[in-house]
């Protein structure tokens, strides 16, 4: 997504009806949000600048074939490299601590490593993460916000999920993403969890990126930030060296997971 622009409420709910449809008309839109048909026009001449959608005669779709791979088959992508990275990160987070974890798959393996310990209080959206923290017999304090339940990730969206996380300052806020490029930084693919990691980060401490080695050979749809914002990386191979240099260049810690943890 170019800089300099921001979406509007109508405009982010057309993009975000837009990943659930893959197309729709112009009179789709106009019906779906009750304005007229030029106004979804301009929405989407606007959506097209900042490189969300594709126009074409009479309606619109994703600019981006390749859609983010289902939940479950994400736990499944990179299972060994995501174990590695969850054992290492979780050695990076001291005790008492507060804790901010997203709804990523790689959460997900982090989580199952301090289900292991006590004592930390854990914010997140994933009831996923929530389960297995829970599974660990109640050593922790697990928050989870209001909101709907989006059930093929088990994660709670909304306006009122985004407000709740906003009052809290943790002491480590750990995100993942779909791609990390050294274009346009950290990427992904849902409108909803890009703004929640916007909101999460400069609210926290520390800020750590989880990303496994297939996410420096992808693209994603939406620009979450830069490199620039993260204080360490987790990863469990050497990026490529572009990567690496803006990591350097931010003063950011890069932690390779090795394949002796357990």
């Amino acid at each position: 997504m170019r800089d300099g622009g921001t979406l509007n409420i109508r405009q982010r709910s057309i993009a975000e009806w837009l990943q659930k449809t893959e197309s729709a008309s112009i009179q789709d839109l106009s019906e779906q949000f009750q304005v007229s048909d030029e106004t979804i026009r301009r929405d989407l001449r606007f959506l097209e600048q900042q490189g969300l959608v594709e126009k074409f005669h009479g309606g619109a779709r994703l600019n981006e074939e390749r859609k983010e791979a289902p939940f479950q088959r994400r736990m499944r992508e990179m299972s060994e490299a995501k174990r590695r990275i969850g054992v290492t990160a979780s050695r990076l987070i001291p005790d008492q601590s507060t804790v901010f974890l997203d709804n990523s798959s790689t959460s997900c393996f982090l989580a199952r490593e301090l289900a292991k310990r006590s004592g930390l209080s854990i914010i997140t959206l994933s009831l996923e993460v929530a389960k297995i923290l829970s599974a660990g017999g109640g050593r922790h304090r697990v928050i989870l916000p209001g909101g709907e339940l989006r059930v093929e990730d088990q994660t709670l969206i909304g306006a009122d999920a985004i407000r709740f996380v906003s009052q809290f300052t943790p002491s480590i806020c750990v995100i993942s993403v779909a791609a990390v490029t050294p274009e346009h930084g950290c990427m992904d693919f849902d409108l909803f969890e890009t703004e929640f990691k916007r909101v999460m980060m400069p609210l926290s401490k520390t800020v750590l990126l989880l990303a496994d080695s297939s996410k420096f050979r992808k693209s994603g749809l939406i620009k979450v930030c830069d490199l620039a914002a993260f204080d360490v990386m987790v990863t469990e191979a050497e990026p490529p060296a572009v990567i690496a240099e803006q990591l350097a260049q931010a003063n950011a810690s890069l932690v390779l997971a090795g394949g002796d943890t357990n």
